[in-house]
């Protein structure tokens, strides 16, 4: 099998946010309450461009701020966070995306983020349901605010992605169907739909588990979820590109597209990870662990992992699988069981590609582990 390089693309620059006002039952993603490590997160952040940068001369054509929630900092604070990277190239930024919580749109901040050259914002809706909004996830804004929060940001020149889950307990298809219409009704570039996951330890486990929430849909009816999804959203003239992602044509968001087509990333911050087209590593979690790691003049790695070609075959398999795009026949030529995946009308062979169908994406690692064995 042989296997294609994307290193031709030129990288994406991550930086994790860490701090949010309250923690979501169902997140799992490290961050922290305590926004007066700010200033400390901001300072060691520097130290790790410092760190970093004559290791990754080559310009960056991607900046993603995660989180966490990142647009809860303020002019100091972003500005700040900004100057840290400033040891790397970023004069071929062509997308510099923010990910946004509804609650901290005000004209204050959008403007500060067009002011500080964000081009899209990616807005954590999850919902546009007040029966889950609050009870299930926890969220801290409402439906009217989400909504408010759109039309705010639609009188800026930015790109608009907004986030959405589903899979929730009790969810039937018409209430995933009506979220998805009322979404696509506030016009935005760029869908994100996520099944919701629920980790162990989180709160959302516990209420579930201890039953003061409905159980989660089964595996089938999840499976109707996300095919209605894209029912939905084509009919509004949005595409699923990737697995859990939809864009109207043009509007796909470049800075994960690197992840999914193994293009170098690094990734900085607390439990950032990076990726050099041969190893990914992981930051430590703690931002004190990660801050005195920094003041020591260490990487502050938590683990390093090198790939082998079996390793490299499996990721490149997988990832690409996620993606409408699918990937080069020739990395598949030889595996004995690409045609059964046709056959059964997983997999499509179509222009030198091979690329799933709906019903494939509902089981890209499985067709993935036995594309390569």
């Amino acid at each position: 099998m042989t296997l294609v390089r994307r290193s031709e693309e030129a990288p994406g620059l991550y930086v994790h946010v860490p701090f949010c006002v309250r923690r979501c039952p169902y997140c799992d993603f490290y961050s922290i309450s305590d926004l007066a490590l700010i200033p400390r997160y901001i300072a060691n952040l520097a130290r790790e461009a410092e760190l970093f940068a004559s290791a990754w001369p080559e310009p960056f054509e991607t900046l993603y701020l995660g989180g966490g929630s990142p647009s809860l900092l303020n002019r100091e604070g972003l500005t700040g966070l900004l100057k840290a990277l400033s040891l790397f190239d970023l004069s071929q930024l062509k997308e510099i995306t923010l990910e946004v919580n509804p609650e901290d749109v005000s004209s204050e901040q959008v403007a500060l983020w067009a002011e500080t050259g964000f081009t899209r914002l990616s807005l954590g809706l999850q919902s546009l349901d007040e029966r889950w909004l609050g009870h299930v996830l926890g969220r801290g804004h409402t439906v009217e605010q989400s909504r408010v929060a759109v039309e705010m940001l639609k009188r800026w020149p930015f790109e608009l992605s907004l986030d959405l889950i589903y899979g929730l307990p009790s969810q039937a298809l018409e209430d995933w169907g009506r979220d998805l219409l009322r979404a696509a009704e506030l016009e935005p570039d760029h869908i994100s739909t996520y099944n919701l996951t629920v980790e162990a330890e989180t709160p959302l486990a516990k209420s579930i588990a201890e039953k003061y929430l409905p159980p989660l849909p089964s595996p089938d009816k999840v499976a109707d979820l996300f095919l209605l999804s894209s029912q939905a959203l084509n009919a509004k003239g949005f595409y699923r590109y990737e697995v859990s992602n939809f864009a109207r044509p043009g509007h796909e968001s470049r800075h994960n597209l690197k992840y999914w087509r193994r293009v170098p990333y690094l990734g900085l911050g607390p439990a950032a990870h990076s990726f050099d087209g041969q190893n990914h590593w992981g930051n430590l979690l703690s931002v004190r662990q990660w801050a005195s790691a920094l003041v020591s003049g260490v990487a502050p790695r938590a683990f390093k992992e090198k790939l082998d070609h079996k390793a490299i075959l499996l990721e490149t398999i997988m990832l690409g699988l996620r993606l409408a795009e699918g990937l080069p026949a020739s990395i598949l030529a030889k595996s004995p069981r690409l045609v059964k995946f046709i056959k059964s009308g997983h997999l499509v062979r179509t222009e030198g590609r091979i690329r799933p169908t709906e019903k494939g994406l509902l089981l890209v690692d499985h067709l993935a582990i036995e594309l390569t064995e």
